[in-house]
């Protein structure tokens, strides 16, 4: 890695919440980080477990390590946009405290995205690991590479195979300045994460390491295995999605292609909403 890659300032952030049995992996890999400029702030978010204890012994024992804990419960997403609000890098990435990052992953990251100067986003392949023992290898291929900001927004907007693999990605801090933030959808946190990554697609190209750099373990506790996953939930997303086309205020033609792809994904929705609807009835 040249010495300018190196002066580059990365900042992990660490949204925790009740996750004594297993933050201790996440921060042991994250120390691990084969990158040399790298620093990790992590925030607790009023956990009722030893959470705060484990991370302290992080703190105390690494420079890098910084904790700010939250004085009553916020929620994801308010604990993860204080950590977006505290920011200061040139590049960021979400280090969630069920995921482990292999060495490497933040200097191969980096390294992608200053060989390409159009990318906001570089991510790796990652395998996940269920509750019920199974594990898959998840490799998001669809945006990777792609030029058209119209196009990469499409394909994140029909959510691909591990489409949320770029937020396991190192990306650029100004594109948290650009978007603002996650931000509630009408129902609540419910893939807050999505409208998120659409955004982000419109800001730049996204760069796929076609390689296993990081590990996501589900547990008990994991958010999106608190969701209750339905077809009216999930057209709350999308309208959240056409907001975020609105914000990036593309040109009109362009925008109007990505409201067409947004109706065709709603009218999918409503059918699917209108058939359970006649089931229940019935």
């Amino acid at each position: 890695m040249s010495e300018n890659h190196a002066a580059t300032r990365v900042l992990a952030l660490v949204p925790t919440w009740n996750a004594e049995q297993f933050v201790e992996r996440t921060l042991v890999s994250l120390a691990n980080q084969t990158y040399p400029n790298l620093r990790i702030l992590i925030s607790d978010d009023a956990s009722t477990d030893d959470t705060v204890g484990v991370c302290k012994k992080f703190v105390e024992q690494d420079a890098r390590f910084v904790l700010i804990q939250q004085p009553k419960n916020l929620g994801w997403l308010g604990n993860t946009n204080t950590l977006l609000q505290a920011a200061e890098a040139d590049y960021l990435l979400f280090a969630f405290h069920d995921d482990v990052l292999l060495p490497d992953y933040i200097s191969r990251c980096v390294a992608a995205l200053e060989a390409n100067k159009e990318a906001i986003v570089a991510y790796s392949d990652m395998v996940t690991f269920y509750l019920d023992g199974d594990c898959i290898i998840g490799r998001c291929t669809l945006i990777d590479g792609v030029k058209s900001r119209v196009e990469r927004a499409k394909y994140m907007l029909w959510k691909p195979d591990h489409w949320w693999a770029p937020n396991r990605g190192v990306f650029r801090a100004e594109a948290a300045d650009l978007i603002g933030g996650m931000k509630r959808t009408l129902a609540g946190e419910f893939s807050a994460d999505w409208p998120w990554l659409v955004h982000m697609m419109l800001l730049g190209e996204a760069i796929r390491i076609p390689e296993v750099l990081v590990e996501k373990y589900y547990k008990e506790h994991s958010v999106s295995l608190s969701w209750k996953y339905s077809s009216r939930l999930q057209l709350a997303a999308v309208l959240a999605c056409a907001r975020e086309i609105h914000n990036a205020r593309l040109k009109l033609r362009e925008t109007l292609r990505l409201y067409a792809t947004l109706l065709r994904i709603s009218a999918r929705l409503m059918r699917l909403i209108t058939v359970k609807e006649k089931r229940v009835k019935h």
